[in-house]
């Protein structure tokens, strides 16, 4: 509606100019006719310039609307690529989680399987005697010599009788 009023303001300030504009032209170049009364040719340019101004007014006004238009249709295309990336940045977030998560939970059962093997190794080292094969295989380390526990007896032969 503001444009509709613009449009007919600038008519009607076009249309005042027009007048007196033309009155004072024709009261200087007149000779002989009626001032009062414009001539043809007056009144036509006058229709001419009126036409002209409304045109440029509304074009004025088109071009105005297309770039509000235009505005809204690139705010809302900004707004829709923030979102986008949102929704990737999420996405992304939530995958690190999950592998990290996932990989807390390897670590856990890792760490479970490793204490139940110490358990059962300490259970089975206390009701059972150790054996050389299982200290080597468990350990990494070569299995202790055995020792003697009595010392053997040597007979020495005597040289005089």
């Amino acid at each position: 509606m503001t444009s509709h009023r613009l449009l007919v303001a600038a008519v009607s300030i076009l249309i005042a100019l027009a007048t007196i504009g033309l009155m004072s032209g024709c009261a200087n170049t007149s000779r002989g006719s009626d001032p009062a009364t414009p001539s043809p040719e007056a009144i036509e340019r006058e229709e001419r310039t009126e036409e002209a101004a409304a045109l440029k007014n509304e074009e004025s006004a088109e071009t105005q609307k297309e770039r509000e238009l235009l505005s809204v249709l690139e705010a809302k295309k900004r707004e829709e690529a923030a979102e986008a990336k949102a929704r990737r940045t999420e996405a992304n977030a939530a995958a690190k989680a999950k592998r990290r998560e996932a990989a807390a939970e390897q670590a856990a059962r890792l760490k479970e399987a490793d204490a139940e093997a110490t358990a059962r190794q300490r259970e089975s080292s206390s009701s059972k005697p150790k054996s050389p094969s299982t200290t080597t295989k468990s350990k990494g380390k070569p299995a202790p010599k055995e020792s003697i526990a009595t010392p053997p007896t040597v007979t020495v032969p005597s040289g005089s009788e």
